[in-house]
């Protein structure tokens, strides 16, 4: 029991991350399979020849330079309150995250003529991660439990918090490498398919995440005494005996979402970079 409870304490009391290192790499990949040649060309120079997939995880990597890069850390999301129809870059501010005022801001850089190489560098190492965050559902948050942070549930008899299961746990378990992974989600895709993700804004994106985000949380064992939009497992103080039980069946009905978000995120990824990287 004491091994179980220290697991869990360092699943839920870790920094926000999103897709971990396997998916955000897989949208990396997927986009560079959709690259215009000119666009690849400029990627190659800006990039100094490193890909897509190798730079999607040094926004999160930098986590461990906080005195240098402290300023970025709340750009990886935005919170989006479930009643609220409308949400916009304009809205956000350091408590809701800033995720989409930077990815407007990071291509700006990339459009810039002036801008130096290491400004677009940087910034196009954001908007590689940042548009892979922006499909992660539970980095749109709700304002109630840091996207999924707060929440512990089990996974195939481990623990897990559900932040931490969407964006490494059910991806982990399936023992795919990241360019198989890639390979996986985008087969057998139709050229509506194609277009269907390629269409829309990043705010319309953004809103998709939105919308999937009551459909992950699964039931609650043991309903709580708190207001009836508090989940039990979501609680300071839980017991393991209240935190769902999740296995194959949890797998079965989310893992096409995340394969289908992720080959989204690439395909959209690679649309942003060839519209602004003229």
């Amino acid at each position: 029991m004491k091994s179980f409870i220290a697991a869990l304490a360092l699943m839920s009391s870790g920094a926000v991350f999103a897709w971990g290192n396997t998916g955000h790499r897989v949208v990396g990949e997927v986009a560079t399979k959709h690259l215009e040649i000119g666009t690849l060309v400029k990627v190659n120079k800006i990039l100094k020849g490193q890909s897509l997939a190798r730079v999607s995880t040094w926004p999160d990597e930098i986590k461990s330079e906080p005195t240098t890069y402290q300023h970025t850390f709340n750009w990886h999301y935005t919170t989006w309150q479930k009643d609220d129809h409308d949400h916009s870059a304009a809205e956000e501010d350091s408590t809701t995250g800033f995720m989409l005022k930077q990815i407007e801001e990071q291509t700006a850089v990339l459009r810039d003529p002036i801008a130096t190489d290491d400004k677009k560098e940087f910034a196009l190492k954001f908007i590689v991660h940042l548009i892979g965050d922006a499909h992660m559902p539970l980095h749109v948050g709700n304002g109630t439990d840091q996207g999924g942070n707060y929440c512990k549930v089990t996974y195939m008899s481990k623990p897990y918090n559900l932040h931490a299961l969407w964006d490494e746990g059910m991806i982990d378990f399936t023992n795919l490498s990241y360019t198989e992974m890639a390979k996986f989600v985008s087969e057998g895709k139709t050229a509506e398919e194609f277009r269907a993700a390629r269409s829309g804004s990043v705010i319309d994106w953004v809103k998709e995440s939105k919308d999937l985000v009551p459909t992950l949380y699964p039931a609650d064992i043991a309903p709580t005494t708190e207001p009836m939009s508090v989940l039990t497992y979501c609680l300071k103080e839980v017991t393991p005996e209240q935190m769902p039980k999740l296995s194959y069946e949890y797998a079965y009905k989310h893992l096409p979402v995340i394969e289908k978000r992720l080959f989204q995120a690439g395909v959209r990824l690679a649309k942003l970079l060839n519209d602004n990287l003229k």
